[in-house]
């Protein structure tokens, strides 16, 4: 069993890697095992990547349309745009990325996208709310815990 603790943050680099907001509301602690997404992409798979193709394409306030109110605020588009580039000069450029996998976090649902970038490997993630909307985003190193 797997417990995981999501937290507020702001745009604050951690441990030598960029990352941005993370969960944006109240602290919350739940437990339970990882649960794959079934081999058919989810609704928040989609979601996730295309929020991060609009990322790498520059388009940054497209990227930002699925974002919930506290995200919206805590993370415009010119932020989003600043997060992506301190993590691209850290990790390298981005390559491609590989399959999404969701993880159930109590009332949330994270999706785990691998990132092969230039110079090291990278992970995108991404935490929804039941509606679609997004609660929590981050660049990080692979297998990274939720800060």
């Amino acid at each position: 069993m797997a417990t995981v603790t999501l937290t507020a943050c702001v745009l604050v680099p951690a441990n030598g890697f960029a990352s941005a907001a993370v969960q944006a509301h109240a602290p919350t602690t739940v437990a339970g095992p990882a649960v794959a997404a079934s081999p058919a992409q989810t609704r928040y798979d989609r979601i996730a990547t295309q929020t991060l193709d609009d990322i790498v394409n520059g388009n940054y306030a497209a990227a930002t349309a699925h974002f919930d109110a506290t995200m919206r605020k805590a993370l415009p588009p010119d932020a989003l745009a600043e997060a992506w580039k301190t993590y691209q000069d850290q990790f390298g450029r981005y390559q491609s990325h590989g399959d999404p996998k969701d993880v159930a976090v109590g009332e949330f649902t994270m999706v785990n996208v691998p990132l092969r970038m230039e110079k090291h490997p990278g992970e995108f993630r991404v935490t929804f709310h039941e509606d679609g909307t997004i609660a929590g985003l981050w660049f990080l190193a692979p297998g990274a815990p939720v800060p």
